[in-house]
């Protein structure tokens, strides 16, 4: 499935166990486009968005529209998400997603002869698949650490005589870590790690720096293993209304001559305002007076003792 850059502000991309978290509700909606450089290069549409329905549960859903040239697959998910509150501000959030896949390969647009024994007569080859997916989340205040698998159950390799199906995937894992730093009542610094791996396939590592201002803009840089480096800001414009932006670019190799990515997603979040209301009085509480309080109101006259 396509990377994205947008976990940094909106956590339910990257792991359904994120839901509630940080807000009661929120909708999302992105559009990415890779190798800007080369004609057919991938597109991916997504939306996905979550909400509280008793207590601590959370139901949420994604649907994800990848093109890339003659391949395109669509997915729809569905997410459940239980948050358990523990003591000293700790929470831990479990999720179970079910996936429904539908790949589509389009001969029709292969640049090859039309003629030949394996394209004849095959317009396009299409497929749907059934899988799951589980998250685990801990949080501390602002810190976070999650392990999940986007992709649960492999099927059977394509190639056995037992091949059930033409579109084979493989499982797929996932580690994450962030925390973020008050700088003062209206800096603050966020560090995000994620560890990606499918199995057959190289693991991918993303670094990022993030810097928020009053909890509603940021501007931050991510490094993804293989050269790619994406520079994104965005931020909460009217009431709860969120925009970002991002660029990646590679550094080294063929990514470096394929063009940028573009990355764009609008969103809308509930109680954003409650959160940034809860994060500035963390800070005030986490802060020590310098000096000693005065009392507040009319304070006692001192009493004066007539000396002989």
């Amino acid at each position: 499935m396509p990377f994205s850059a947008h976990y940094i502000f909106n956590r339910y991309t990257l792991d359904p166990a994120f839901a509630g978290a940080y807000d009661q509700a929120a909708v999302y909606l992105n559009y990415r486009r890779d190798w800007g450089n080369i004609e057919g290069s991938p597109q991916t549409f997504r939306a996905n968005g979550f909400g509280n329905i008793y207590k601590n549960m959370y139901l949420g859903g994604e649907i994800i529209a990848d093109n890339a040239d003659i391949y395109n697959r669509l997915k729809a998910n569905l997410s459940y998400t239980y948050r358990l509150p523990m003591t000293n501000e700790q929470n831990l959030s479990f999720s179970v997603s079910g996936n429904l896949y539908q790949s589509v390969i389009r001969f029709d647009k292969v640049n090859a002869d039309l003629d030949d024994p394996l394209l004849k007569d095959i317009s396009r080859v299409t497929g749907t698949n059934f899988n799951a997916a589980f998250g685990l989340v801990y949080n501390w205040r602002d810190f976070h650490i999650g392990i999940g698998m986007p992709v649960l159950f492999r099927t059977q390799d394509p190639y056995q005589v037992k091949a059930d199906g033409k579109f084979a995937f493989d499982r797929a894992f996932l580690l994450h870590a962030s925390n973020r730093f008050y700088l003062d009542d209206r800096w603050q610094l966020q560090l995000f790690g994620v560890f990606q791996k499918t199995d057959n396939m190289p693991s991918v590592v993303d670094i990022s720096a993030t810097v928020f201002y009053d909890n509603k803009y940021h501007f931050g840089l991510l490094y993804r293993s293989g050269g790619a480096l994406a520079l994104g800001f965005g931020g909460q414009l009217i009431d709860n209304f969120m925009l970002g932006y991002s660029y990646e670019f590679g550094l080294a190799g063929l990514y470096n001559g394929a063009g940028g990515a573009h990355e764009i997603t609008v969103g809308y979040r509930i109680s954003a305002l409650n959160r940034n209301q809860t994060s500035k009085s963390v800070i005030n509480q986490n802060k020590r007076p310098s000096a000693p309080l005065r009392p507040i109101g009319n304070s006692p006259k001192p009493v004066e003792f007539n000396r002989r």
